[in-house]
């Protein structure tokens, strides 16, 4: 149900397609294939963003609306710079994605990685307090800032 709700209303939806073509190489395989069986495809839609080297980076399972796909991608992509320590792109994605879409689901853990990414650049913990303190006042309810809020005790 979720992949034909995706077929009809978000693949071609004008900035989703924009978007895949500008940022992703795209692949879709049916969930009896044995890529499925390699990446564990349990639901579908499964949506997986690989590193250079095939590896899992990011997963997101369930329908996605054009609007959440986007976000989706974009938190992935950021991802997979952050594992491949290109952490000033990773940066740039997560800042884009809480710029463009600060009311995602994906925001607040953009806000989290985007802290990671520059810790990892700085080795300055106070990378991680500055998350903690943006996603306070902007996702105070947010699991992120629960997973954050040790960095709130940082001087």
């Amino acid at each position: 149900m979720g992949c034909k709700e995706m077929d009809a209303v978000t693949y071609p939806n004008k900035k989703v397609v924009e978007f895949v073509r500008k940022n992703v190489i795209p692949m879709r395989v049916q969930h009896d294939q044995p890529l499925a069986s390699r990446f564990r495809v349990k639901w579908t839609p499964t949506l997986i963003l690989l590193d250079d080297q095939g590896n899992e980076v990011y997963r997101n399972e369930g329908f996605l609306p054009p609007e959440r796909l986007v976000p989706a991608l974009m938190l992935g992509m950021g991802k997979v710079n952050l594992e491949s320590a290109n952490y000033d792109k990773a940066i740039s994605h997560f800042k884009d994605l809480v710029s463009r879409y600060p009311q995602s689901e994906e925001a607040p853990e953009a806000v989290y990685f985007q802290g990671v990414a520059r810790f990892r650049t700085t080795k300055d913990l106070k990378a991680m307090k500055e998350a903690y303190e943006t996603l306070s006042k902007q996702y105070p309810n947010s699991s992120w800032t629960r997973k954050a809020q040790p960095y709130d005790k940082l001087k």
